[in-house]
């Protein structure tokens, strides 16, 4: 039987108010005690939701529990053309870093720059280049050196003709968690392309035979032009194959300064010839490249270098 619109039952009517209060009544009682019960913080009762993560960006690489932090600094100090006293106490007032990588360094100044950095620093000194010699510095006390060595050849290439600075590198083995690694500096050769590319492919294959982390930084003379993204003949040589990976910098800055005919403005513009590489294991650690600018670095005077530092961070895991 239908109800037209408008008319309901006065029965039926009753009923539905009766279950509509019994439940409403029900709700009441219900909310009542809930809120009666929770004795919680307030802002406990809104918890974040689970797979909201807080994201950091951090500006530097963070070693978690299980992995280590190391870190390079390499700079070309201008032997003959700056005062090893006053890059001595530049060296002091940077930043600290575990290994320090040295280029145009004469004998002389081999204990000065290693004693700016404190006693529990060790030097290894290179013997070939002359006053323009390679020096590695590292943390005694975090790191045991295995192995020291430089070389002229390697297989048939040529790496020092004689008149040039052989590569220096050092085997090191962190005390605590025993990890090995190498870390290798590096002059190429300026005036001679040939020996230059010779000494890149040289140094590519000696990298591909080694068997732990290489860390290669220094000045190579490569000549690397921002615009173009090119360097010379040497810097294709030395990542081919992805033997070694470039550590490219975050932000490209130039790391050298040229004013040869003396108007005050730099030769050779965003450019560089500073450059960290990574081999093996090491192109993993998460290699983060970066020019140290300084204030008033450039121009240069007599007194200090015409090349600006550059430092590389690795997070290296934890053997043990």
């Amino acid at each position: 039987m239908s109800v037209p619109i408008g008319k309901v039952d006065s029965k039926r009517t009753s009923v539905y108010r009766k279950k509509f209060m019994s439940r409403f009544l029900g709700w009441i009682l219900v909310v009542t005690v809930f809120i009666g019960c929770d004795t919680r913080n307030p802002a406990a009762t809104n918890p974040a939701p689970t797979n909201t993560v807080a994201i950091q960006q951090p500006s530097e690489p963070v070693a978690a529990a299980s992995t280590s932090l190391i870190s390079v600094l390499a700079w070309n100090v201008e032997s003959g053309g700056s005062d090893p006293a006053i890059i001595a106490q530049q060296l002091g007032a940077l930043d600290k870093h575990d290994i320090y990588c040295l280029s145009e360094v004469t004998s002389k100044s081999f204990e000065r720059y290693s004693e700016s950095l404190g006693s529990n620093f060790m030097s290894v000194n290179g013997k070939t280049g002359r006053d323009d010699r390679l020096q590695i510095i590292f943390n005694k006390d975090r790191f045991e050196l295995l192995e020291q060595k430089e070389m002229m050849e390697y297989r048939d290439y040529i790496l020092n003709n004689g008149t040039h600075r052989s590569p220096l590198y050092v085997r090191l083995q962190d005390r605590e968690t025993g990890v090995q690694f190498i870390v290798m500096t590096n002059h190429l050769a300026r005036g001679k392309a040939d020996l230059r590319t010779q000494q890149a492919i040289g140094l590519r294959e000696w990298a591909r035979d080694q068997n732990v982390g290489v860390i290669n930084i220094g000045d190579f003379n490569m000549d690397y032009d921002f615009h173009t993204e090119r360097g010379n003949e040497a810097f294709p040589e030395i990542i081919r194959d992805n033997i070694f990976s470039w550590a490219k910098p975050v932000e490209l800055v130039d790391t050298n300064w040229a004013d040869s005919d003396g108007d005050g403005k730099d030769n050779y513009p965003d450019s560089m010839l500073d450059f960290a590489f990574v081999a093996g294991p090491a192109k993993d650690w998460n290699p983060v490249c970066r020019v140290v600018v300084r204030d008033g670095d450039f121009p240069d005077d007599k007194t200090t270098s015409d090349h600006r530092p550059i430092e590389l961070k690795l997070t290296v895991p934890n053997d043990n």
